[in-house]
């Protein structure tokens, strides 16, 4: 739905078209999950770049006690996201 409104419906379908015919339901939730995908690694990549040797404390949390580092990109994404103020969980970072 973000999607939709971040631009006109002609912007929309040009992106999720196929030789002039509009792509399914399920073919663009494919394209949109492959992009966050994508986009949550480049984010990993900027946080390890900028937090280098911090990264370990400023990416964990603590489970049963002991201290253990994000390993998963959409949960490092998000907590990078919310530490640069970067809006809401589906915008684009333009970098």
């Amino acid at each position: 739905m973000q999607c939709w409104q971040q631009g006109t419906p002609d912007e929309f379908w040009a992106e999720f078209s196929e030789n002039g015919k509009r792509l399914g339901y399920k073919a663009i939730l494919l394209h949109l999950t492959a992009q966050r995908i994508a986009e949550d690694d480049h984010l990993v990549q900027l946080a390890k770049e900028e937090f280098g040797t911090k990264f370990l404390e400023v990416f964990s949390y603590v489970k049963n006690g002991k201290e253990v580092v994000k390993v998963k990109h959409a949960d490092i994404a998000r907590q990078y996201r919310r530490i640069k103020g970067i809006e809401g969980d589906n915008t684009t970072t333009g970098t």
